[in-house]
C-alpha cells in the first residue's frame, strides 16, 4: 500500500476506536457483544438502518461471522410498491484484513450474498439494488421489470445502491475491526460486470481491484438486440412452419441441437485452423469473418429438403441476419455484431451444450417460447423506456418484440420523459473511457468475457476497451486488462476453458504488483473436447494463445500469448 494512503488509513482507523471506546464499543466486550454493538453504529449514509446484528458460528464451510441485514431509505414508490436497498454484510472473527463486494445478475431483485469469499476470510457485502422481486413484482407491469415504473428504483439499480451500500459496508467494517479495509474488492459478471465497471468508471476511489465479466455495458441494447434476434427467429419459424400450440411462432424449433452442432463444425472447418493449431477452438477469432464461414455453411446446405445432416439456405441467411445484429431502415447499426465462435454448439457424450442457444432460441423441447432474450422484453418495456409500456405483461413480450419499430422505438431509451430523468442510457451506460482517477490512485481492473457469449457481444466490450486504451495514450495494460476466451458463452459454460480464477489474478496484481500476462484454464467439460482434460492460458488482449509447436495440445504450459 502507498505510504501516505496507509497512514490516512491509520489515522481514520485511530479516530474511529477512539470514538467506539467513548461509546463503550471496545474494551473487553466479548465477540458476541460487539457484533450487537454494531445495530448502533452511526451510518454514512441517510436514513439507513440495521435491521438485525448477529454471531453466526462456524459451520463446516464457513468461519464464525457477524452478520449484519440493513436496508436503506424504506419507502412506498410512485406505483404504490416498498422500496428498499438492501444490504447484507458479514464480517468474519479471524478477519483477512481484505473487503469484498460481489455483484447482481440479470435485473436484480435478489439479495446478493457471497459467502464463497467469506469463505477465504474476506469481509463481504451484497444487495439487491434496490427492489425486491417477491415484493415488487406486478403482472401487470412486467413481473419482476415492474420497479422501472418507479423513478428511484431505477437510479437505484443503475448505480446508487451500490455506492450507499459500499459505503455501510466500509463504515460498518471499521466499526467492527477498528481499522479500514486494507484493500477493497468488487467482482461480478453480466448485470454484475457491468456493476464492477460502474465503480471503476463512476466511484473510482471505493475498489483497489475490480473484476468485470460479460458486462452489458451498454445494458438497454442488449435486450434490444435480442428482439432482433426474436424477430430473425421468429419469421424463420412462420416460414418452415413451426408454431406453438397456441399459434406463436416456435422460435425454439428453427434450429435443433444437432443443427447447431453442424453450424460449430462450419466454424471450426472455416476457423479452427486460422491460429496455427486444430484443437476445437478459435483463437484467432478476430479473423474468422462471415465470408469464411458463410462458405462452410453452404457446404451443408441442403440440396433437396431439410434433413437431420444439412441445413436449408434459409436457416443460414437468418443466422447470419442474427449475426449482424440490430440496424435501422437505413442500415445503421443499433447494437454491435457478434463474432463467429464454435461455442454457438457443442457434444460432449450424448449431452448437447444448451447455453448459447438458451438466450436466442430456448429450449428445443420446450412447449412454449422460453428464449432468455424474449424473457428480457419486460425490461425494454418497463424499465429502460421513458415512459414504461403499461399495462405489460409477460404474454406481451412476442407481440412487443415482433411490433418494434427500430427507427423510432430505440429512441425511447436515450431520451428522458417527465419523472423519468436522466434517460436509461445515461444511467446504465458504463462505457466512459476517462480512467485517469481510477488509474491514478492505483486501481487495478481485469476483465473477462466469452467469445461465444450470445447474450453481450464481446464485439461491443472489444470496442469499448479499444477506445478507452486509446484515450490512455495505449497504456491501458498497465491497470486494465482485458482476457477473451474462446467457446465460452455467457459467464460460463460451452466448449471452452472456462474455469479460472480471476479474483486471485486481480488480488496478485493489486498486493504484489504482478500483472497478469496470462491466467490458467480448465475446461470444466473436457468431454466437448473428446478428452479428459485441457487447460490454456487466457492471453490479454490483443494478445492471442498459441502453440508451442510441441507438446500435449491439452496442457497449458505447452502454449504463449503472442
Amino acid at each position: 500500500m502507498h505510504p501516505i494512503r496507509k497512514f490516512a488509513y491509520a489515522m481514520v482507523s485511530l479516530m474511529f476506536a477512539l470514538i467506539l471506546a467513548g461509546c463503550g464499543g471496545g474494551g473487553g466486550a466479548s465477540v458476541s457483544d460487539r457484533c450487537a454493538d454494531l445495530a448502533s453504529t452511526p451510518l454514512p449514509v441517510a436514513k439507513a438502518v440495521i435491521k438485525a446484528a448477529v454471531l453466526n458460528a462456524a459451520t463446516s464451510s464457513l468461519p464464525e461471522h457477524c452478520q449484519i441485514d440493513g436496508a436503506i431509505n424504506e419507502r412506498t414508490g410512485a406505483d404504490g410498491q416498498q422500496y428498499a436497498i438492501k444490504f447484507r454484510l458479514r464480517l468474519p472473527t479471524d478477519w483477512n484484513g481484505r473487503f469484498y463486494m460481489g455483484g447482481g445478475g440479470g435485473t436484480n431483485g435478489t439479495l446478493v450474498d457471497p459467502t464463497s469469499v467469506l469463505a477465504m476470510r474476506y469481509a463481504t457485502i451484497g444487495t439487491d439494488s434496490g427492489h425486491d422481486n417477491s415484493v415488487d413484482n406486478n403482472a401487470n407491469a412486467g413481473g419482476t421489470a415492474s420497479f422501472g415504473v418507479d423513478p428511484q428504483a431505477r437510479i437505484d439499480f443503475a448505480y446508487n445502491s451500490y455506492d450507499q451500500v459500499t459505503q455501510i459496508g466500509k463504515a460498518l467494517t471499521l466499526a467492527r475491526y477498528q481499522r479500514t479495509p486494507e484493500f477493497s474488492y468488487f467482482q461480478g459478471c453480466s448485470e454484475g460486470g457491468r456493476e464492477a465497471l460502474l465503480m471503476s468508471q463512476r466511484f473510482p476511489a471505493h475498489y483497489d481491484g475490480i473484476v468485470s465479466g460479460d458486462p452489458v455495458l451498454h445494458i438497454p441494447l442488449g435486450p434490444m438486440a435480442g428482439i432482433h434476434t426474436t424477430k430473425t427467429f421468429a419469421g424463420l419459424a412462420t416460414r418452415m412452419g413451426l408454431f406453438q400450440a397456441n399459434g406463436d411462432p416456435a422460435l425454439n424449433k428453427t434450429f435443433t441441437d444437432a443443427d447447431l452442432l453442424l453450424v460449430r463444425e462450419a466454424v471450426l472447418a472455416a476457423c479452427d485452423s486460422l491460429d496455427g493449431l486444430a484443437d476445437g477452438i478459435v483463437d484467432n477469432f478476430p479473423a474468422c469473418t462471415t465470408p469464411l464461414v458463410h462458405a462452410k455453411l453452404t457446404a451443408v446446405q441442403c440440396a433437396g429438403g431439410k434433413t437431420a445432416s444439412c441445413l436449408t439456405a434459409d436457416q443460414i441467411a437468418s443466422l447470419e441476419k442474427a449475426f449482424e445484429g440490430p440496424k435501422d431502415s437505413q442500415g445503421n447499426s443499433l447494437y454491435a455484431s457478434y463474432p463467429w465462435d464454435g461455442g454457438i454448439g457443442g457434444l460432449s457424450g450424448t449431452t448437447y451444450n444448451a447455453n448459447w442457444r438458451s438466450w436466442w432460441l430456448g429450449s428445443y423441447n420446450s412447449a412454449t417460447n422460453n428464449a432468455t432474450k424474449l424473457n428480457f422484453v419486460s425490461a425494454v418495456a418497463v424499465i429502460y423506456g421513458s415512459p414504461p409500456v403499461l399495462p405489460f405483461t409477460t404474454a406481451d413480450s412476442l407481440n412487443f418484440s415482433l411490433n418494434y419499430n427500430f427507427d423510432t422505438d430505440v429512441a425511447k431509451m436515450y431520451t428522458a420523459s417527465g419523472a423519468y430523468t436522466p434517460a436509461s442510457t445515461s444511467m446504465l451506460f458504463t462505457d466512459s473511457a476517462d480512467y485517469s482517477s481510477f488509474r491514478n490512485r492505483g486501481g487495478k481492473l481485469v476483465i473477462y468475457q466469452g467469445v461465444a457469449d450470445s447474450s453481450v457481444s464481446i464485439t461491443d466490450t472489444i470496442t469499448w476497451y479499444d477506445k478507452m486504451n486509446a484515450a490512455q495514450g495505449g497504456n491501458a495494460q498497465s491497470f486494465a486488462r482485458l482476457f477473451a476466451i474462446p467457446g465460452m458463452n455467457h459467464c460460463s459454460g460451452g466448449p471452452a476453458t472456462e474455469t479460472f480464477d480471476a479474483l486471485a489474478a486481480v488480488v496478485n496484481w493489486v498486493e504484489r504488483g504482478v500483472a497478469p500476462d496470462s491466467i490458467l484454464a480448465t475446461a470444466s467439460n473436457p468431454g466437448y473436447f473428446g478428452v479428459t482434460s485441457r487447460s490454456r492460458p487466457l492471453c490479454p488482449h490483443p494478445k492471442q494463445t498459441r502453440y508451442k509447436g510441441t507438446g500435449d495440445i491439452n496442457d497449458a504450459s505447452n502454449f504463449v500469448c503472442q
